[in-house]
């Protein structure tokens, strides 16, 4: 197939796309100024200024999308946060983001080392329902570097940053068998009555959100 006719990137809108759950915590934790890792178009400082915050707000992301529009009052950097020099800042934000970066602990750790608290979030992998076929919609994003993360896994890695966790909340309460009445028409019945056996009553959760402070001593 020509590779000029067929889509190569999928952005699932988050040039301008904002997560009210994830950006109400930014307000909440927030402690001032404001580092934004992976901003995209900046539209977190629309949603936060729209609710009466007045901080300063720095967005970093590799490029500047042509096309979209910036908001006016911000600071924009250009680059690649895990190799440029960070400003210091009172909260750093990565929403999205160590799912995409070769060496999350890093990143996280450098973060760390410039603001007074950092908030992540990442996709949850949830491995009981990718046992039985069901895809999440962060198995469809091919620009991250791994399969999302386990509760555990996201723990050892602010561990090994040299962070805490502060507080934690897990986000997008999802019925696995929503949806399934739609498969009907070209899934075997006797499958989708095992899935609703299976996953009756069950939730899921898609993301986990963190609040992050840097220990006395970073753990190697």
């Amino acid at each position: 197939m020509d590779e000029e006719n067929a889509k190569t990137e999928f952005d699932f809108g988050w040039k301008t796309r904002i997560e009210p759950q994830t950006a109400e915590l930014a307000l909440k934790h927030n402690r001032g100024s404001i580092l934004d890792i992976g901003c995209g178009t900046c539209k977190l400082y629309d949603y936060l200024r729209s609710r009466g915050w007045k901080g300063q707000y720095t967005g970093i992301d590799t490029k500047r999308y042509e096309g979209y529009e910036y908001p006016e009052g911000i600071e924009l950097i250009i680059g690649d946060a895990t190799t440029i020099t960070l400003p210091k800042t009172d909260t750093c934000i990565l929403y999205n983001v160590l799912e995409h970066v070769n060496e999350p602990t890093k990143l996280l750790s450098k973060c760390l080392g410039i603001s007074k608290n950092t908030l992540v979030n990442v996709p949850k992998r949830n491995e009981e329902l990718w046992a039985h076929g069901v895809i999440e919609y962060h198995q469809l994003d091919k620009s991250h570097r791994h399969c999302g993360y386990t509760k555990e896994e996201i723990a050892k890695v602010i561990e090994k940053a040299g962070g805490r966790i502060v507080d934690s909340v897990e986000l997008g309460k999802t019925d696995a068998t929503v949806g399934m009445s739609l498969w009907k028409s070209s899934i075997p019945r006797f499958f989708v009555r095992n899935l609703r056996k299976i996953f009756a009553s069950k939730f899921f959760y898609q993301e986990m959100w963190f609040e992050i402070e840097k220990t006395f001593q970073k753990v190697e």
